[in-house]
């Protein structure tokens, strides 16, 4: 016995801890899926872990996208949802969901309009009668309209003060063109005030159909009580509404070699944008473009934060996102800095795109990002509502079924040459568009050398 103990002790090494195995693919739970004969679509992940029930509807093509020169419209429509009923009041609905220990929300992205319940298994019956009423007879009170609308007005003034606010509106608006895209989803002075309550009305009967709908049950519910609730409960919405053709042709980058200043007088510091058009959700090769860009400025440690805060001591810090949706995207690098090194930073933010598109990473950068893009992954998907958010993704942006199951292999399957791919389709350094929000007077001269300079004032009106 002694013997065996000294030949183990020889091969062990108990100073050190074990070298960690490979990262293995977390699966994503398996979820029944079905089309009901009026077109509703209905997702049921069953967990009784936990005695809740989260359930997520969205109506797809129901966004921002379809605002059409009524900005705002959408996420108004979708505010109100909750604000009134035939059946219940504001106040009504916020008190029977509360004391149950619920929640009830509703809002909407460029993409959808959704509506999301989490209550208790025991209290699920009042928790549905909420929901189905709240999707199904919205009143659209002219009083409730009046206070959210003035809601939204001093969120839109207060956004004039905003230098990030006003960057990315500019941003949006030269990058995305002709794309709705472009528009500012929560709306503007002028058409907020205008929208009326049968606006939301007409959005509401041509967007909020069954046919459109995507609802995803999660939690201590079994899929014979879903589809059960979805049929009983869910069948006052109309079959179908509005029959959409897109026909947007994006126009290829016009803003591109330009610098926009949108004028903050004495502003100390710089809100800047730098960046491109960028990709749709569903782009073949966003796992890869994700990877490229946790290196290039997606994280703390990555090479754009590195180089402006750290070596330069320029900010507080520095990213790089691509920000996707249905039928496009965008990419762009945020940061503040100092009105005296704005230039300067937009150059080594410049040499860092031509930098990531030209060399391969190191073995390190891809070993590191690797190792927190996987393991940060399974947190993603801790609670009910973000496993409901994830199924519905997969419909919404037609992911394959088991996208999620396999994601964390896609990741360890990539190479250096895979990322350097991805930077040079993805990241197009001579394609920026420059986006500044500070002090025009501080630092359009040393701005102009990366184009012409175009300076605006908080409402967009050209100023030069």
């Amino acid at each position: 016995m002694s013997n065996n103990i000294t030949a183990q002790d020889d091969v062990l090494d108990r100073t050190k801890p074990p070298k960690p195995g490979p990262p293995k693919d977390v699966q994503f739970p398996e979820y029944f899926d079905t089309t009901l004969p009026n077109g509703i679509n209905i997702l049921v992940i069953e967990n009784n872990k936990i005695p809740a029930v989260s359930v997520r509807m969205v109506f797809k093509d129901a966004g921002s996208f379809y605002d059409g020169d009524k900005y705002g419209l959408a996420s108004l429509t979708a505010e109100m949802l909750t604000k009134g009923t035939s059946n219940r009041t504001a106040t009504q609905i916020a008190e029977e969901i509360d004391f149950v220990g619920g929640s009830i929300n509703a809002g909407s992205d460029w993409d959808g309009s959704y509506i999301s319940l989490s209550v208790l298994r025991k209290h699920l019956n009042t928790g549905i009668e909420i929901l189905a009423d709240v999707a199904q007879n919205p009143v659209f009170e002219d009083e409730e309209l009046s206070r959210v609308k003035e809601q939204r007005l001093s969120s839109i003034l207060q956004g004039k003060d905003d230098a990030g606010h006003l960057s990315d509106k500019r941003f949006n608006k030269v990058v995305y063109g002709t794309l709705p895209y472009s528009n500012p989803a929560e709306g503007t002075e002028e058409t907020v005030k205008k929208i009326t309550k049968a606006d939301l009305q007409e959005f509401y009967k041509m967007n909020y159909y069954s046919g459109n709908l995507i609802i995803a049950f999660v939690g201590d519910i079994t899929k014979e009580e879903a589809l059960k609730i979805t049929e009983e409960k869910f069948n006052k919405l109309p079959r179908e509404g509005i029959n959409r053709v897109n026909s947007y042709k994006f126009d290829e980058n016009s803003s591109a070699k330009k610098v926009y200043i949108i004028n903050k007088p004495g502003a100390v510091q710089s809100n800047l944008r730098v960046g491109h058009i960028g990709i749709p959700r569903n782009n073949p090769d966003f796992i890869a473009v994700t990877i490229m860009n946790t290196i290039l400025g997606g994280y703390f440690g990555s090479r754009i934060n590195y180089n402006l805060r750290e070596k330069h001591g320029f900010t507080y810090g520095a990213r790089s996102y691509f920000n996707p949706h249905l039928y496009s995207g965008d990419f762009s690098v945020d940061t503040d800095v100092r009105n005296e090194v704005t230039d300067t930073s937009v150059t080594l933010i410049i040499e860092e795109l031509k930098r990531i598109t030209t060399e391969e990473i190191t073995d390190e950068e891809l070993t590191t990002v690797k190792n927190y893009m996987t393991g940060v992954f399974p947190l993603q998907l801790e609670t009910a509502n973000a496993v409901a958010s994830r199924v519905i993704n997969l419909k919404l942006y037609n992911l394959p079924k088991d996208y999620y199951s396999k994601y964390i292999s896609a990741i360890n399957a990539l190479t250096k040459q895979d990322i350097l791919n991805a930077a040079k389709n993805y990241i197009k350094p001579e394609n920026i568009t420059i986006v500044v929000s500070g002090d025009a007077g501080a630092v359009k001269d040393k701005l102009s050398k990366f184009g012409e300079v175009q300076v605006f004032d908080a409402d967009g009106n050209k100023i030069n």
